[in-house]
């Protein structure tokens, strides 16, 4: 199954879902129905000495509509306000778990190393790179991902990771938590919360009127009628209490029933991208020794128990209510030979975690040498030739791995951290520098008339400071690779999460004015500008997150047009080439189109048409996504330039795609 299928999948099982809570909710109408009844027209009949077995009409239709109507409201209410106080992303969900965000400019080893393997793993995946929170008060061993989509996840870790898992161990708890970011499951499991939380309401508010009613029914009056209301208001509120625990009850079935599917399908994506079952085996028989294990203690836990590492609870008598499988199960898919012993586990002596913990963000001079050694690859002798090189161009397999990262990719961007100047890597994890690396790789490096004209635009709208800032960076960042200056992008965008909307607005600003300066947008600021605020712009509020609109190509074929042309005459010069490549881009997906003229391609309408293009369906965008790389790679190459567009148009579609190899 690869990602479009994966996400499909999630689509489905949200379909599903929502059946299968509609169902439990039609049972709570029918049960409150039968209890209302029984109130309504057993009390009167008691009243007229009958009983209610020879006087009551089961069938009541007015009530049947009053009763499904206050059900349905309540419960859609209830769902509709945890969802909207979910919406803002996976902070608050980690903020509620009491979660701190590690400051990125940590002296703490072992959050360092934390940092270091979560920018390694996101680069690897062609996902931003996400906040990191740790869990201070668990001292077990457990994680989670949470966010409706992938530009506001975030990805927490307990106490007991830092303290006893080595890298390995941690990079296949991550791996699994990553997988739930890309194959769908994260708005899954906020949509599951939202539900559940619903019907909680209903018994909340049988609980508040039982107190209303016990409370009046203290006072003395001699009134009876009055007494038998409040007699009445009690058994409602008490049918109400019971019936929503019930729910939440058969709720928490369908949740767990659902996880656990889930989690099985996490640990073989985390196995896939590291390529070594042994650190997460190794991570859950640690769990499995530990006296912790994996319970959290937070009393928020029960509400998100689906979404962390391994089960958040000591257990439960029966199988129907575990999140996750058993451990033993997962342990032996990935370890046959697991005799089902867990050794005691010991805290990581600090020497294991400062050793591991290092890269050349400040790192002595002997463990430079080191990175020196495995960052070989990326010499800047090879710079001059870098541009023109082409990249990958095997096209089934590119689109095969979005949402499918490899240990090529994972070891690819460790090399890439790791060659990163010590300077870049400390800018890039707090928000005012972050924001000088940004201007800094919009510098022209080839029209130095651009570059002044640059210079005094940043002069006129940025503080003194910020352009010593900008000035240091440049000189580091003009000595990067060609194929590095996108990812550290994505390394910039947790740091600029954190600037305030005004200070948002004013960076923007400055972007839109340094990419026009010159009077032209080239491929590398287009690029920048598209993964840059497609992020962003949703997580400050300045763009909604697409929802899925199309689920047919011929729904979307004006902006597939639209795209391949603008790709045609990007990536060529001759005329017959562009027609080639536009038709190698259209032949599959649309059949015989015509290209639109090279005037109405501009950034403005390639914006338009791929804000419509991420609102198509997980099938449609495979289809675009191989017609895009079919367009691109028509001549048989694929320039770096040309594969940064390819990304570019993969972050604006959500559709993840791992870093392509240069030849």
């Amino acid at each position: 199954m690869d990602f479009f299928e994966r996400q499909d999948h999630a689509r489905r099982q949200t379909v599903r879902l929502v059946i299968l809570f509609a169902i439990s909710v039609a049972v709570i109408i029918a049960a409150v129905y039968v209890v209302a009844l029984l109130i309504a027209q057993g009390g009167g009949s008691h009243a007229q000495g009958r009983s209610v077995a020879t006087s009551m009409n089961l069938w009541d239709p007015g009530l049947l509509l009053a009763v499904a109507f206050s059900t349905i409201v309540v419960i859609a209410i209830g769902s509709l306000y945890k969802v909207s106080e979910l919406a803002a992303g996976g902070e608050v969900v980690a903020q509620m778990m009491g979660g701190r965000l590690v400051d990125p400019q940590t002296t703490d080893l072992a959050e360092r190393r934390l940092l270091n393997v979560v920018e390694e793993m996101s680069l690897a995946s062609g996902v931003p790179v996400p906040q990191v929170f740790v869990l201070d008060n668990e001292p077990s061993i457990n994680a989670f991902a949470a966010g409706y989509q992938p530009q506001s996840a975030v990805v927490a870790v307990s106490r007991g990771c830092l303290q006893y898992l080595t890298r390995e161990e941690l990079q296949g708890v991550l791996g699994h938590e990553f997988s739930h970011v890309l194959n769908g499951d994260m708005r899954l499991n906020l949509r599951l919360i939202g539900i559940v939380y619903g019907i909680l309401v209903l018994s909340l508010i049988g609980y508040f009127v039982m107190r209303s009613a016990g409370f009046a029914g203290s006072s003395r009056n001699s009134d009876d009628r009055r007494g038998d209301n409040r007699a009445t208001f009690f058994f409602i509120g008490l049918a109400l209490y019971i019936l929503g625990y019930l729910g939440v009850l058969l709720g928490n079935i369908i949740k767990a029933a659902i996880s656990r599917q889930r989690e099985f399908l996490a640990d073989a994506s985390s196995v896939q991208f590291t390529r070594n079952p042994s650190g997460l085996a190794s991570a859950l028989k640690k769990i499995g020794g530990l006296a912790e294990g994996s319970r959290i203690n937070d009393p928020h836990a029960q509400e998100i128990s689906h979404m962390f590492f391994s089960n958040a609870f000591a257990g439960s008598i029966f199988n129907l209510f575990a999140t996750h499988p058993p451990l033993e199960e997962r342990i032996r898919l990935l370890d046959p030979n697991f005799d089902g012993n867990y050794a005691g586990v010991e805290a990581l002596p600090d020497a294991y975690v400062g050793l591991s913990s290092l890269t050349n963000q400040g790192a002595p001079a002997a463990h430079d040498a080191a990175v020196a050694a495995m960052a070989s690859g990326l010499s800047s002798d090879a710079m001059p030739q870098l541009a023109g090189r082409p990249v990958s161009t095997d096209r089934d397999r590119i689109v095969s791995q979005v949402g499918t990262p490899q240990v090529e990719h994972l070891e690819h961007a460790e090399r890439l951290v790791a060659g990163l100047p010590p300077m870049v890597v400390r800018a890039v994890r707090e928000p005012y520098t972050a924001r000088g690396i940004v201007f800094a790789l919009l510098l022209s490096r080839e029209d130095e008339a651009t570059r002044n004209q640059q210079w005094q635009l940043l002069q006129a709208h940025a503080e003194p400071p910020l352009l010593q800032v900008v000035q240091q960076l440049s000189e580091q960042l003009d000595q990067l690779p060609a194929e590095n200056r996108l990812p550290v992008v994505d390394m910039t965008i947790p740091a600029l999460k954190r600037l305030s909307p005004a200070q948002y607005q004013a960076f923007r600003r400055i972007v839109e004015a340094l990419t026009a300066a010159d009077g032209k947008v080239d491929l590398f600021e287009y690029c920048l500008r598209v993964i840059l605020f497609g992020y962003l712009d949703v997580q400050f509020g300045l763009r909604p997150a697409p929802s899925v609109r199309y689920k047919a190509v011929s729904a979307v074929s004006q902006p597939a047009t639209i795209i391949l042309s603008a790709l045609a005459y990007a990536g060529q010069c001759q005329p017959n080439d562009i027609q080639q490549a536009f038709q190698a881009g259209t032949h599959d997906l649309l059949g015989q189109v015509q290209i639109v003229p090279p005037q109405e391609c501009t950034f403005d309408t390639f914006d338009a048409a791929l804000g419509e293009l991420a609102q198509a369906s997980p099938a449609v965008k495979r289809r675009i996504l191989d017609a895009v790389v079919a367009c691109i790679a028509a001549d048989g190459k694929m320039t770096v330039e040309e594969n940064e567009l390819l990304r570019a148009v993969s972050a604006a579609l959500a559709c993840p795609l791992p870093p392509v190899p240069v030849r």
